[in-house]
């Protein structure tokens, strides 16, 4: 630990210096230095002038640069105040639109990032310092404070624009919070369904504790897989759902993802409910790929260390956790919840995911608990008829317990004889239960009375398992097959079908669905199972054929396709039916789960005459009968959510049809022909976009009885004025219809809604636009009809639509002129009529909102038939008095029997619930909300008010005192200024039972939160679990008497804003007696408190109790707290024992100035459990953990530690994180689990323990950082990560403090799990570490116990004074060394050094061989540094024992995998001479620009570094080894000016491994590769580069060649080689050079076929021959980087090819690829360049300052150009012109993009398309100035008149962002696009109207993507929908 001890130690004499300084530094600057001038040159006087220099030179510079900076805070201070505030400004601004954005964020639940929160924080500090900073009011001669003024601007201006720089990095990616995120509000905790009973079993109590314990287990234990398993309907799943209950509201798991597996698992479907409860929806389309996305997820979730739970329900068959994103094993933090009947699969999971299984068995039903159950349902206990109890006991015993079974056949018992009681159970008798489950379902089944409920129950096989079955499809499925009987109406139809399902249900035939959006149910598996057994089996009414999973049996559908009536087929992943799907005698044909590649045979419906019913249902390309086969028995069409992207008009032909739905297809035209189905009787076209109606279709629809035309979100069907007629004379004989008016008009009064029974309508607003839904509507099942109105009230009676009230479930009214409800009824009684009944006694849901003029809501008659009303809401108007007005003198009761919401807000003048009524009677309300309600003073009155108040008392309290909310479980009050007291003093506790979720916000006069007498709280058994209070100003205390009623179930305590609140607990101990009795059952898990300004404390007592069960306490910007845990510690022992259960988890605290005692002096009795501390932002805290062993007691208690995580924050008074008092020799323990300490601007912080001496075992310890701490009179302007500690000047010891401890065996260990070590802004450490060697020798440790045997990675950065990082001798320590970084160390030279090892003797004691594993060696902007090891001759001038010492010192080198070195200009050379034999390891070596490189492997004679002659030159090739690099695979050199050379010729046969030569920017480099001084090659020799793959040349201006040998080159691999600015190039290698795979050569233009490959030779004289290739072409070649080239010489018998220019040109461009070079001209492509370009493939160029592409003034065709690619061309105006005469030609063109081209208007003429015959891709977005794609005709002078313009290969067209886009062409011209099928364009295409105004073919275009889906549109609708 002597680390922590030395390293971080604050100077305080550096402190008071700099103090000093401040204040005298204005006062005595002019004395100073004129003292030290006349000192100066007094002593020059007398001594020479060079000795005084030499001494005070340095002292007079530093001091006067030093005041001269300081005087700046005072001469500029009022521009540096100025600066400050407008930098305030700036921040100001973009902290307000960040607020705006998390209150979007917050409203709409989606993630909000989680260090906005702490910015905003940060910047309402700033801003707080900014604001008390002022330089105007300060006079001149006020030294001081302008002084001050101007140094602290100085300081916050650094802040600011640091957090304005942090706020730019801010990412919002607004994603919804997932739905298994725990805190997520979407996420639905519910108990199984199936009944309207709920049982708790008592056999099954042990069985669910015991699963709620292992989930409960610490992510440490090995049971990772627990499984529920037990026979089918035993239950597993309920058990299931209630543990998922419980784990969600204990906050078990971060994450909770629950899905279905099933018998047949779906692996897609399951993938995507993974994904949509862990995060986004996944995109990919691959199985392989989707479940690699979800495996990232839990690896997210894993770092991040968030538990989570994977729920996968009924699993049938093994599956393979990677599928679905769980690799193998398990990853830490998630565990795995099964339901299974087969133990086995389970144990083969656990096998496979290497995690310890635990089995829980769900055993069926014990015999008393089954007869109980069974008696439940049937209603027949032993006391009501003793005969058939007893046979129902022993029906009972044949059910053998299990509850779907009980529950099947009780339901088929209800009300019946005995004789059928003993029928069922002589029937049961005959088999076993076990094997004969489906039996038991059948005789459920048999027992059906209507034939009409077994064929809706048959029917439901049709749909797949565990899917919601809408009612209304079965109702469409029954009517076409004529399944019901007496029926003569969809009306009638749909009654009885939901008469069938009713019976279902009651039978446990079926539950309940689960669907939020329509009516649905769902089928138990064993049910479905049933069914599809009897159904597949056939009979008289012929077989069924259902196959939702598996598709690999559809061959034995072969058999039965004559008797087959039925098929249901899922048909995911095929790509087209069997040419044998012949199926004559077929009824039913049902398809689902369809992709585009599904294709249907022509001949698909031929011999299938019989279809009575056709239901696709997401297919992409769907085929309907046209022929008039299947026009004579159709009756029921369904293409729901299909790609609809045919001509509709052929449906027109099935003109027996009655029910045709295209729901959720978006269609958007019904063409005229469907006006021929007379028959219709149900049209459904909801969903769709903006939808068009030829005219006549509705009239024609004679027999039309239901119409859904509720449009998709907010997109209006373009109704025109005929349409709305045929609408009002159709709905004389509509009964249902759903319909949106978006606006009032004169078509509504001719609307009939007489026979309306079903509906969904909205006037004034889409009725998706308003949301009022409220989440008791998502439990409703049943259909409402729903009304949703803005309008006027005389608009609202003319149009009658207010007849519908009487049959109106849901109503939203939003009336400007309506007083009362009675306003708008159908006939408002007269005033001297008495009352009559209302209209709106079906109402179940009523929002009234935004009604100006409304004074009360209901009258008396009314209220007093409200008698289904559910929910309630009133907000927004402005003038109501009471929502009640009775005229009655007070003798009137008024019950909602089944209100059980009600939310009023914002409603300024109520004055009560009700006037001149004493009696609301509320029996069900559950929940309550009130907000801004501005004039009550209590919700609930006293008992002891009289029943003849007075107006003014009654205006006081909400309630009346008789009004009762027994039931009422959930309390919001908000923004109620005057409300003082919820509950009067005398108010009865007993209406308190049930309450569960209380929340008060921004109530600024109440006092106490449950002001209550002690009497009537006294034997309260509270079922309260949450309380909020947030915005309380006044109040004083949460409880006015004893609290601990309330902890009986209360999880989660949250008070924010109440600023006169001093104690969360304040407890009189004189009333409560034993608290620790009374808490013992306490359920307190959170406890979050913040922004109390007068909170001094949190608890007025021993505070252990509350400890039991808390998890979490957080305490934030509460400035006054002062302790909070205010402990006796003469009470230790006492406190062990009450904490021995502490389940606290997390503390987290911050802004709490006040705060002294963070912690008692016993801390570790919190740590059982406690796994973080947070502790930021309070000034007074100056130690964290202040122990005193004298308290501590026995630490033997504390069994286990789990403390992990220590973070600390902006503590400035922060010295000591442990201070430990009388510790003595004892190892302190309570701080094993420690990982990570965080320490960050803690201004004042000295040490992390104190004293030095402690003992300490902390040996998990991995992480420390230490940000920003140090003095106070500098502060970090860098990234908040950096470490700063600018009074630190320790090193690091890892010797004990004395020879005593050694010889004693004490040996400290210090830091043995420290993996990484960052060091950083040290600026007065001179050393890392310094080691006392001697001693060191002495200690011999094991490699284990050693210091720093774990450390792996070093980095250091901005520590000026370290010369070295470490000695040689301190590699003895580092033996699992990986990596070392060091960045801006001026001082530094090297690497490892023994410059202050005194006794070299030592070296012979330490082995040469070290860091076995080291890796990476970064070095970056080192000025002074010269070596990497270095120091051999400062020990020995034998070279013997420098070679020796020089191993020892570059064993860092020697081992290194890849070096990296940059901007370091003192370096010579990288690889020493001593270690060039020794670089067996280096893979990878980086030079950037070291300006002094003149050898990157030394070759020069080993001399001094001085330079003088010291006799001890020695040449090295008489001791070492040639160079050797057998391993180095990517070599890149970069601004090395000096360097000449890279490689003598001896080193190429090591270079084996070599894929990547790069050299760049070397102003000097000659040749790659030379012969060495007075060596003779051999061209014998020949050299093979075996791997070399690329080779860069670039900007070398005086690069002659590769090698300029005589030698030939095998370059086997060589594929790529660039060659950029390299104008001396002659030739590149002499000898032969032989690359088989090298077919091109890069240039700055572009790629290039090279025939002649790497041997050419380019001589003067060939230049002088060719003077046009130099007038035309060297200008060119000049402008891409080559000049006129030098010729040389050679012997070599071999002659390369000899060539006038390089080998590449115009003629063999292949490639254009050109980014960014300013020196391209007008036009990228000149006339005569064009006409070369014959080889041209593809073109693409960014960022050039061009005006055109290709400059064409003659007759010209690019033959082989196929892709042109254009971006940020910002100038561009043309591609090509084209002139008169002239021609342009691109044959094979097939892909165009272009991308922001802002000054290009067009991109073809008409006469260019002409030459583009191929292009089949047209890509353009963000072109600004683009007015039109084709310029048209009248715009051109050459045009063709009158020209078709024809693209015949155009397939895919895409434009976005063309903000002045006004059409593809608005000339006349007609166009045509034959093979068009993909069209996209967005919204930023605002400006365009048309798309061609000439006449459009596009036969083949059938969608329209845009940003809001795909809109299915028709060729002669694109210029209309454009």
């Amino acid at each position: 630990m002597n680390f922590f001890r030395e390293v971080f130690v604050y100077d305080y004499a550096a402190m008071r210096e700099i103090s000093l300084i401040y204040k005298v530094a204005t006062v005595v600057l002019l004395l100073i230095v004129t003292m030290v001038l006349l000192l100066q040159k007094a002593i020059s006087n007398a001594m020479k002038m060079e000795f005084v220099s030499a001494i005070l030179g340095p002292v007079v510079n530093t001091l006067t640069a030093y005041i001269t900076k300081k005087l700046r805070n005072l001469t500029s201070s009022v521009e540096l105040v100025e600066r400050m505030k407008n930098k305030m400004q700036n921040l100001e601004e973009r902290r307000d639109d960040i607020e705006e954005h998390v209150r979007d964020n917050q409203v709409s639940n989606r993630k909000i990032p989680t260090h906005v929160p702490r910015w905003l924080e940060d910047v309402k500090n700033i801003k707080e310092k900014v604001d008390k900073i002022s330089s105007n009011n300060v006079g001149c001669f006020n030294v001081k404070k302008k002084y001050k003024a101007g140094e602290d601007a100085l300081k916050l201006t650094e802040v600011i624009e640091g957090l304005i720089k942090d706020s730019k990095d801010i990412t919002w990616s607004d994603v919804q919070i997932p739905l298994g995120r725990v805190n997520s509000k979407s996420l639905a905790s519910t108990l199984a369904s199936g009944g309207n009973i709920q049982n708790v079993f008592n056999s099954r109590v042990k069985t669910f504790n015991d699963a709620l314990k292992l989930l409960q287990q610490a992510d440490g234990d090995k049971t990772r897989i627990i499984a529920l398993c037990g026979m089918g309907g035993v239950g597993k799943t309920t058990m299931m759902k209630q543990l998922k209950e419980v784990a969600h509201d204990k906050k078990m798991f971060n994450w909770i993802v629950d899905v279905v597996i099933g018998k047949t698992p779906n692996l897609f479907a399951i993938q995507k409910a993974i994904a949509a409860h862990t995060g986004e929806p996944l995109t990919e389309t691959v199985e392989t790929l989707r479940a690699t996305y979800l495996s990232k997820r839990y690896q997210v979730f894993s770092e991040r260390k968030e538990k989570s739970l994977v729920i996968l329900d009924d699993v049938w068959e093994k599956i393979k956790l990677e599928d679905i994103g769980l690799a193998s094993p398990l990853p830490k933090g998630v565990k795995l919840l099964l339901t299974s009947r087969d133990v086995k699969v389970c144990q083969q999971i656990a096998v496979d995911a290497e995690s310890v299984l635990e089995i829980v068995t769900v055993d069926v039903l014990k015999e008393g608990e089954a007869r109980d159950f069974f008696s439940q349902i049937t209603g027949v206990s032993e006391e009501h008829d003793r005969d058939l109890y007893q046979i129902g006991c022993d029906i009972v015993k044949k059910c053998g317990g299990l509850p779907l079974a009980i529950k099947l056949i009780a339901a088929t018992l209800i009300s019946q004889e005995k004789f059928v009681w003993s029928s069922t159970l002589k029937h049961l008798k005959k088999n076993n239960l076990v094997k004969n489950v489906q039996e038991i379902i059948e005789i459920s089944y048999k027992k059906l009375k209507r034939d009409e409920d077994r064929a809706i129950f048959l029917l439901c096989g049709l749909f797949p398992e565990d899917s919601n079955i809408p009612i209304e499809d079965l109702t469409r499925y029954a009517w076409g097959l004529k399944l019901l009987k007496q029926v003569s109406t969809m009306e009638d139809a749909r009654e009885s079908t939901q008469t069938s399902v009713s019976n279902l249900k009651n039978a446990y035939l079926l539950m309940d669905g689960d669907s939020d959006d329509y009516e649905c149910v769902k089928v138990h598996d064993l049910v479905l199972a049933f069914v599809v057994n009897t159904v597949s089996k056939g009979g008289e009414d012929g077989c069924w054929i259902i196959h939702h999973n598996d598709f690999s049996k559809w061959s034995e559908a072969n058999s039965m396709s004559q008797s087959c009536k039925q098929i249901s087929l899922a048909c995911k992943g095929m790509s087209e039916f069997p040419s044998e799907f012949k199926f004559p005698n077929l009824l039913v044909l049902k398809l689902m789960q369809g992709d585009e590649s599904l294709r249907f045979p022509q001949d698909f419906y031929v011999g299938m005459g019989k279809l009575q019913v056709i239901a696709f249902e997401k297919l992409e390309y769907p085929l309907v009968p046209t022929s008039f086969q299947c026009s004579t028995n159709l009756r029921t069409l369904c293409l729901n959510e299909c790609s609809l992207t045919f001509d509709l008009t052929c449906i027109g032909n099935l003109s027996n049809l009655e029910v045709l739905s295209f729901a959720n297809s978006g269609i958007t035209v019904l063409p005229s022909t469907i006006g021929n189905l007379k028959k219709l009787r149900l049209l459904d076209v909801s969903g769709s976009y903006f939808l068009v109606i030829d005219d006549g279709v509705l009239k024609n629809l004679v027999k039309l009885e239901e119409l859904y035309m509720i449009g998709f979100d907010t997109q209006e069907f373009c109704f025109t004025d005929n349409n709305f007629n045929e609408l009002a004379e159709r709905s004389e004989n509509l009964s249902a219809l759903e319909f949106e008016f978006i606006s009032v008009n004169a078509h509504m009064k001719n609307m009939s809604f007489k026979k309306l029974k079903r509906f969904k309508l909205s006037v004034g607003c889409y009725f998706t636009e308003v949301d009022w839904w409220h989440r008791s509507q998502r439990g409703t099942r049943s259909y409402q009809n729903c009304l949703k109105l803005i309008t006027n009230r005389e608009e609202l009676l003319n149009s009658k639509i207010n007849e519908l009230f009487k049959i109106t479930n849901a109503l939203y009214l939003q009336v400007n002129d309506m007083n009362t409800l009675e306003d708008v009824d159908v006939e408002s009684p007269h005033p001297q009529h008495s009352p009559r009944n209302s209209s709106f006694y079906n109402l179940r849901f009523l929002v009234v909102s935004e009604c100006a003029k409304l004074k009360y809501l209901f009258t008396l008659s009314v209220a007093t038939h409200l008698s289904k009303l559910e929910y309630l809401k009133i907000s927004r108007c402005a003038t109501m008095e009471a929502v009640i007005h009775s005229k009655n003198n007070g003798s009137d009761i008024i019950k909602f029997l089944n209100l059980k919401y009600l939310h009023i807000a914002e409603l300024p003048k109520l004055l009560c619930f009700c006037n001149n009524v004493n009696i609301i009677e509320l029996p069900r309300l559950v929940e309550l909300q009130l907000g801004g309600l501005q004039n009550f003073t209590s919700i609930y009155p006293s008992n002891s008010s009289s029943s003849a108040s007075s107006t003014i008392s009654r205006m006081q309290s909400f309630f009346h005192e008789e009004d009762a909310t027994p039931m009422l479980e959930k309390l919001f009050v908000s923004y109620m200024k005057n409300l003082k007291e919820i509950w009067p003093p005398q108010f009865s506790s007993n209406n308190l039972y049930v309450l569960r979720e209380l929340m008060v916000k921004d109530c600024h006069s109440i006092e106490f939160l449950f002001s209550m007498d002690f009497g009537e709280i006294e034997h309260l058994s509270s079922s309260l679990r949450s309380i909020t209070v947030e915005g309380c100003d006044s109040l004083v205390k949460l409880f006015s008497c004893n609290p601990f009623p309330f902890l009986n179930n209360l999880q989660e305590l949250q008070v924010s804003r109440c600023g006169s609140i001093q104690v969360l607990f304040d407890i009189d101990s004189g009333r409560t007696g034993n608290i620790g009795e009374q808490i013992c059952t306490s359920s307190l898990r959170s406890i979050v408190v913040s922004r109390c300004v007068s909170l001094v404390k949190l608890f007025s007592c021993n505070p252990f109790p509350f400890l039991n069960n808390l998890q979490e306490l957080k305490v934030r910007r509460c400035g006054s707290i002062r302790v909070l845990f205010d402990v006796d510690s003469g009470r230790a022992g006492e406190i062990e024992e009450q904490v021995c259960s502490s389940s606290l988890r997390s503390i987290v605290v911050s802004g709490c100035d006040s705060l002294v005692n963070l912690l008692p002096n016993n801390p570790m009795t919190l740590f059982n459990h406690l796994e973080e501390l947070e502790v930021r932002s309070c000034a007074c805290v100056q130690v964290i953990f202040d122990i005193d062993m004298g308290c501590v007691g026995e630490m033997a208690k504390v069994s286990s530690s789990r403390l992990r995580s220590i973070c600390l924050g902006q503590l400035r008074n922060l010295r000591d994180v442990w201070r430990i008092k009388d510790a003595g020799n004892n190892l302190i323990h309570g701080f094993e689990a420690v990982e990570s300490i965080f320490i960050q601007d803690c201004e004042r912080f000295e040490n992390i323990i104190t004293p030095a001496t402690t003992n300490f075992d902390m040996r998990a310890l991995k992480q420390v950082q230490i940000i920003n701490c140090g003095v106070e009179s500098k502060r970090n302007t860098y990234w908040l990560w950096l470490v700063y500690l600018k009074g630190l000047n320790q090193k690091i010891n890892v010797i004990p403090t004395s020879m005593e401890e050694v010889n004693a065996g004490i040996s400290k260990v210090a830091l043995p799990y420290l993996e990484n070590l960052h060091l950083e802004k040290l600026w007065r450490m001179s050393h890392v570490w310094k080691c006392d060697w001697n001693e060191f020798l002495i200690l011999q440790k094991p490699q284990s116990q050693s210091s720093f045997h774990n450390l792996t990675t070093i980095t250091m950065k901005c520590c000026p004074n370290i010369k070295y990082l470490f000695s040689p001798l301190m590699a003895k320590l580092l033996s699992n060394l990986k990596k070392v970084d060091i960045w801006l160390c001026d001082s530094i030279e090297e690497v490892v050094s023994n410059r202050d090892d005194e006794d070299t003797s030592l070296y012979s004691h330490i082995d040469t061989s070290f860091f076995p594993h080291f890796d990476v060696l970064n070095l970056s902007t080192l000025k002074n540094f010269k070596c990497i090891g270095g120091g051999a001759e400062n020990v020995s001038t034998d070279i013997h024992g420098q070679l020796k010492l020089s191993q020892v010192s570059w064993s860092l080198c020697q081992y290194s995998r890849e070096i990296s070195i940059e901007y370091c200009n003192a370096l010579s050379s990288v690889i020493p001479w001593y270690a060039v034999g020794q670089m067996q390891k280096l893979q990878v070596l980086k030079i950037i620009n070291c300006k002094a490189m003149t050898e990157v492997f030394e070759t020069q004679e080993m001399n001094n570094k001085s330079g003088t002659d010291t006799g001890k030159s020695l040449l090295r090739l008489e001791y070492i080894t040639m160079l050797k690099l057998p391993k180095l695979k990517i070599l890149n050199i970069q601004g090395c000016h000096l360097l000449k050379h890279i490689f003598t010729f001896s080193t190429l046969e090591s270079l084996t491994q070599l894929e990547e030569l790069e050299v760049k920017d070397c102003k000097a480099m000659e040749v790659i590769v030379t012969e060495e001084k007075g060596e003779q090659t051999t061209t014998s020799v020949v050299v093979d580069f075996p791997h070399l793959k690329s080779l860069t040349l670039v900007n070398l201006p005086n690069f002659v060649g590769f090698f300029l040998g005589k030698n030939e080159f095998i370059w086997p691999a060589l594929e790529k080689v660039v060659i950029v600015k390299c104008p001396q190039i002659t030739v590149f290698t002499y000898g032969r050079s032989t690359a088989p795979k090298l077919n091109f050569i890069n240039t700055s233009l572009g790629k290039h076929s090279v025939e002649c490959g790497l041997n050419f030779r380019v001589t003067t004289t060939s230049h002088q021959r060719n003077n046009w290739i130099e007038s035309n072409m060297i200008n060119k070649y000049q402008r891409f980087g080559y000049a006129r080239l030098r010729s040389y010489e050679s012997t070599s018998s071999y002659r390369p090819t000899t060539m006038g220019r390089l080998p590449w040109s115009y003629h063999n461009l292949i490639e254009v690829d050109m980014d960014y070079d300013p020196r391209v001209g007008q036009s990228l492509f000149s006339s005569d360049e064009v006409s070369q370009l014959q080889k041209l493939e593809t073109v693409h160029c960014a960022r050039l300052d061009i005006e055109e592409i290709f400059d064409s003034q003659i007759v010209a065709e690019i033959r082989n150009l196929r892709e042109l690619k254009l971006e940020w061309l910002k100038s561009l105006k043309y591609i090509w012109k084209s002139k008169q005469g002239t021609a342009l030609k691109f044959p094979n063109l097939t892909q165009l993009s272009i991308h922001r081209c802002g000054s290009l208007e067009y991109v073809f003429t008409c006469s260019m398309v002409g030459s583009l015959l191929q292009l089949q891709e047209l890509h353009i977005s963000e072109c600004h100035m683009m007015k039109v794609i084709v310029k048209g005709e009248e715009e051109e002078s050459d045009a063709i008149v009158n020209a078709i313009v024809e693209f015949p290969c155009l397939k895919s067209l895409k434009l976005f962002d063309l903000t002045s886009l006004e059409g593809f062409c608005i000339g006349k011209e007609a166009f045509e696009f034959p093979s068009l099928d993909t069209f996209e364009i967005d919204d930023w295409c605002q400006k365009m109207r048309v798309f061609t105004k000439g006449d459009l073919s596009t036969p083949k275009l059938h969608a329209i993507h845009t940003e809001d889906g795909k809109f299915v549109i028709h060729n002669r609708l694109l210029n209309s929908f454009i």
